[in-house]
């Protein structure tokens, strides 16, 4: 408890300069200290035509996947979290958040995964995660699972969405998993068919919540790139990676196009790649 409550201690001392948003909540979340738990199993909600799979714990130990225990500091800061996004969404009537980065490593992907099983725990909503790292997805692997169609296909060959969908064994969340990079993300991405796409993910399900783990920001125009496509945005940085003037230009970026919720900072050395 004393690491984590130094870190928290640190990351409100920080926020002041690091971003105009300050005045948002900034929360640290500290990989080292998290542990996994096993998937909850569905009660609630039957999937009739959604794979529904098991992740394989030793990859959620791995990748520290634990918002689903309630016992962890972890999974408490991820549930804090997910509290203050859901009011801020709520004011505004948005359904759709993207998670980003300024650059590779910085653990977005930790982040949207264990942010995604948090807000999937609140009964009020269903879940949609979505991998649209197109260059890089991981998502998938966070869970242990290999996915048989994802989005690729759907962009690629036009496979319905509705077989590409996988139920990871947390109720109320569904993965849209990327199987494989693709060339011309950007392209994809862009094309009026991602749009219609994004604009039906939305609003098919009153009650759901679209997370999209996107691409860092720099690197490749892809995030800019489908940014319009995203209602509200949350910026993860790395201490001691993220420079102050990487910073400064994502969050310009993701403010200029949607809203901005704020940061996690993200204290720890994570094996993450994305």
């Amino acid at each position: 408890m004393e690491k984590l409550e130094r870190a928290l201690e640190k990351a409100r001392a920080q926020r002041v300069d690091a971003l105009r948003t300050s005045t948002r909540p900034t929360l640290v979340a500290d990989p080292d200290r998290l542990e996994p738990v096993d998937a909850a199993k569905p009660e609630g909600i039957t999937y009739q035509q959604t794979r529904t799979v098991r992740p394989d714990r030793a990859a959620l130990l791995a990748n520290r996947i634990v918002a689903a225990d309630g016992h962890e500091a972890g999974a408490q800061m991820f549930r804090v979290l997910r509290t203050k996004i859901l009011q801020q969404m709520a004011r505004s009537g948005q359904k759709t958040l993207g998670i980003t980065s300024a650059n590779a490593g910085d653990g977005k992907t930790f982040v949207a995964v264990n942010l995604a099983i948090a807000l999937s725990l609140d009964v009020k909503q269903t879940v949609l995660l979505v991998d649209l790292n197109l260059m890089n997805p991981s998502v998938h692997q966070q869970f242990g699972i290999t996915p048989q169609l994802g989005l690729d296909d759907h962009l690629k060959d036009g496979t319905p969405i509705s077989q590409c969908l996988v139920q990871p064994g947390f109720e109320r969340l569904v993965l849209l998993p990327t199987r494989r990079p693709m060339e011309g993300s950007s392209e994809f991405l862009g094309a009026p068919r991602m749009a219609a796409l994004a604009r039906e993910l939305r609003d098919r399900y009153p009650d759901r919540i679209v997370v999209y783990d996107m691409p860092p920001i720099f690197g490749s125009d892809d995030t800019l790139v489908f940014l319009p496509n995203v209602e509200a945005s949350l910026l993860v940085v790395r201490e001691g990676q993220t420079g102050s003037e990487d910073l400064a230009r994502a969050t310009e970026y993701l403010a200029e196009t949607t809203m901005l919720l704020g940061s996690v900072l993200n204290s720890a050395g994570n094996r993450d790649a994305a």
